[in-house]
């Protein structure tokens, strides 16, 4: 796990998103992601934004669906609801890459 040390100044909310992201995403690994080996969380901060990426190395099931499942729409929709983007997808390497990017700062 990655993490910048300077996170003390994120406002709840956001705090509260990477927490429940990570967790959802590492949850995800470890359920879906066969053969794996590693599960990597990074968290980097800076001009306004945090970024948490949380990678695989396992294999993809060719006859499971790569559609997005409740945990993902939900992630979406969390990422969303505080100005941030998400996607996931298999990585171009091999394995799952959950990618958020956030503000630092929200609207009250």
């Amino acid at each position: 796990m990655e993490l910048p040390a300077d996170l003390d100044e994120l406002p709840p909310q956001v705090d509260a998103a990477v927490y429940r992201l990570a967790q959802e995403a590492l949850t995800n690994a470890l359920r879906h992601a066969r053969n794996a080996s590693r599960v990597l969380i990074r968290v980097v901060a800076g001009a306004g934004r945090l970024r948490l990426r949380v990678t695989d190395d396992g294999q993809i099931d060719p006859a499971r669906s790569v559609n997005h499942g409740f945990g993902l729409l939900g992630m979406t929709e969390r990422v969303q609801l505080l100005g941030g983007t998400l996607r996931a997808g298999p990585a171009p390497e091999g394995g799952w890459t959950v990618d958020a990017e956030l503000p630092t700062k929200v609207r009250r």
